[in-house]
Parts: C-alpha cells; sequence; structure tokens
C-alpha cells in the first residue's frame, strides 16, 4: 500500500498544482483588469484636472469680466445720479423762470403806454429774454439740444409785438 499511497499522494498533489494554477490564472487576469481600471481611473483623473484647470481658468477671467462690469455700473451709476441732479437743478431753474416772465410782461405792458420807453423796454427784453429759452428746451427734452436763432428770434418776434 505503500505504492498506493505514493500514487494518491502524487494524484493529490497534481489535483492541487492544478488548482493552483487555475487560481494563478483568475488573480493573473484579475490584475490586469484590476490594472485597466487603473489605467482607466488614472486618465478620468488627468482629464478631469485639465477640466478642472480649464474651470478654473474660466472662473478667473468671468470674475474679472464682472468686476469690471461691476466697477462699470458704479460708474455709470455715478454720472446718471449727476445727471438726474442735474436736471433736476434745471427743471426747477425752468420753472421759476417761466414764473418770472409774467410779471415782466405786465411791466412791459404798463410802460408800453409811452412810445420811447417802450422802444427801450423792447431792447432790453430782446437781450434778457435770449438766455431764456435754451433752459426750458433743455428740461423739457433730456436730450441737449440747442434751440435755433430762428426760433429765439420768432419767440422774440412774438414778444415785440405784444409790447407795440
Amino acid at each position: 500500500m505503500k505504492g498506493k499511497d505514493k500514487e494518491s499522494a502524487a494524484k493529490k498533489a497534481k489535483d492541487r498544482v492544478q488548482v493552483a494554477e487555475r487560481a494563478h490564472k483568475d488573480a493573473a487576469k484579475k490584475a490586469d483588469a484590476a490594472e485597466e481600471v487603473a489605467r482607466q481611473a488614472k486618465t478620468a483623473l488627468k482629464k478631469a484636472k485639465k477640466d478642472f484647470k480649464l474651470a478654473t481658468k474660466a472662473a478667473r477671467g468671468a470674475r474679472g469680466t464682472a468686476d469690471e462690469a461691476r466697477a462699470a455700473y458704479d460708474k455709470a451709476a455715478k454720472r446718471a445720479a449727476k445727471a438726474e441732479t442735474k436736471l433736476g437743478k434745471a427743471r426747477k431753474k425752468a420753472a421759476s423762470k417761466q414764473a418770472k416772465p409774467a410779471p415782466v410782461k405786465e411791466v412791459a405792458e404798463k410802460v408800453a403806454a409811452k412810445p420811447k420807453a417802450a422802444a427801450a423796454r423792447k431792447s432790453e427784453a430782446r437781450k434778457k429774454k435770449t438766455p431764456k429759452p435754451r433752459p426750458k428746451v433743455a428740461a423739457s427734452t433730456p436730450v441737449k439740444e440747442e434751440t435755433s436763432p430762428a426760433e429765439d428770434s420768432f419767440v422774440l418776434g412774438e414778444s415785440g409785438l405784444e409790447l407795440q
């Protein structure tokens, strides 16, 4: 039986070797698969890093652009506020000037009884009224436009007719 024991021991050893070889092959396949997954993970990581760098760079650029836009907005807001205050002042000035010409006309009508005084008043009225229509036009239209000289002379012509 000693021979049979040797044969059975050899058979068992062969079986174990075969099992070990199968296990080794399986382990090698699993190792290869793990290496492939590791390579894919590395490439994905590299791609993610590149994407992150690009996103960070784009974010920096966007941040800079946003800062510039904020600064431009602040400047524009300040300019608009100044323009609003100037417009308000111009409207107040125009309103006060609109209230003042009425008494001047009444005075001019009272003086119209005297022919020599009327002629003198007429020349004075033209000198005084020349700058007055301009703020009215500026207050009524927000865009800066100057009135034409023909319109000024027409307005003065009317006031001259009233004096006569």
